[in-house]
């Protein structure tokens, strides 16, 4: 008994471990690929920018391709145009559009292949200020960063918001040398000031949807809208974090396309998530009905708002690095800051002045353009 046993359970592993195949799904993908058309004409004072790039198959790497070479116009019912300037990788700009509040707009865009799109006529609308940005510590202690806003008349009821976030970031040790590495030669010299990479800023672009509705409630009135998260011990907060917000009004049928959006590209993923939906927008093209055509285009002022957080306003937030120090003798420069790639950062000097041991580190401990960094000062820091 005990021997058949041990054969059914050698079938079962044999079953088991002995049939399996590498499972790649038949999936389909269209040859065609279908314009993108992403961006708002600011109603305001400001910029617009309108990007235009293509959908990929699915067996591709993801990656956007711009759309060069349009021809972008805004058309208003008052006949009036207005031309929006190439601005590379399929961005189209004007520094200021200056359309008249409650007037009606569209967009006309002619590729280069011949195809004509044409948005549907947008009314400019006033978008309310941001009333403020605020924070709270989470129960995990990190950080979660929201809007307040609202509109007195009642009359915006949908939102999106849009951010850019900028942090100061500091080296672990302060570098005051740089290995130098040539066909000839390889040295250690010391940095010169427009060489220092102690200070830097890291940028980061919100590129989740937000969005925001007041319609069931009796005022128009959007209370802690979460914006982002920061993890605790996130470098975001170590040192100095800004946050810019973008605000922009908009109407039913554009708050349903963005939601519509969200849900298709960040709910997704298991059996109980909706099943995702064809999404158009309010842009056709003209000059073949059947094309398809992804985008919303909404005419609106744009709200902006600021705040800054620094370390002292967020007390024990136990940013830590782990950064080790090495002694380098100086013939031993090539294996330590070549081959091995770590970065020297101060030296020890004989009493004769010549070098006794670099110290040496991690390139991310001594260089802050390592941690993705740049050295050039925003201008509103």
């Amino acid at each position: 008994m005990r021997s058949i046993k041990k054969i059914y359970a050698f079938l079962l592993l044999l079953i088991f471990f002995g049939c399996k195949e590498k499972f790649e799904p038949n999936l389909k993908s269209i040859s065609e690929t279908y314009l993108v058309v992403d961006g708002v004409l600011n109603a305001g004072s400001g910029s617009t920018s309108i990007r235009l790039t293509r959908s990929f198959k699915l067996d591709r790497t993801a990656e956007l391709i711009g759309e060069l070479n349009a021809k972008v116009t805004v058309e208003g019912k008052d006949n009036s145009t207005r031309q929006l300037t190439s601005g590379g990788s399929g961005y189209y700009v004007s520094a200021g559009l200056n359309l008249s509040v409650d007037q009606d707009y569209r967009l006309r865009i002619k590729t280069v292949d011949g195809k004509e799109y044409l948005s549907e006529y947008v009314t400019a609308r006033l978008t309310p200020p941001v009333d403020s940005i605020g924070w709270h510590r989470t129960q995990n202690n990190g950080v979660q960063f929201y809007v307040n806003t609202s509109d007195p008349s009642n009359k915006t009821l949908y939102y999106r918001w849009e951010y850019e976030e900028t942090w100061e970031i500091h080296s672990f040790y302060y570098s005051r040398y740089r290995y130098v590495d040539t066909i000839a030669n390889s040295y250690v010299l010391e940095r010169k000031p427009s060489e220092l990479v102690n200070i830097c800023w890291r940028y980061h672009v919100s590129s989740n949807i937000l969005l925001g509705s007041s319609v069931r409630l009796q005022n128009d009135r959007i209370f802690e809208a979460p914006l982002v998260l920061v993890s605790r011990g996130d470098d975001k907060l170590a040192i100095r974090y800004s946050i810019l917000l973008r605000q922009y009004s908009l109407d039913k049928a554009g708050y349903e396309f963005y939601d519509l959006l969200r849900k298709n590209t960040e709910s997704l993923g298991t059996i109980f998530d909706a099943q995702p939906s064809q999404i158009r927008g309010n842009i056709t093209c003209t000059s073949d009905p059947s094309q398809v055509v992804i985008g919303y285009i909404t005419a609106r002022t744009v709200q902006e708002k600021r705040i800054f957080v620094t370390k002292a306003d967020i007390p024990d937030w136990k940013f830590v690095e782990s950064c080790p120090t090495t002694q380098v003798p100086p013939d031993s420069i090539d294996l330590y800051f070549g081959a091995l790639g770590l970065g020297p950062y101060e030296a020890s000097t004989r009493p004769n002045g010549s070098i006794e041991y670099y110290l040496g580190a991690d390139q991310t401990c001594v260089d802050c353009t390592k941690r993705g960094g740049s050295v050039i000062k925003p201008s509103y820091w």
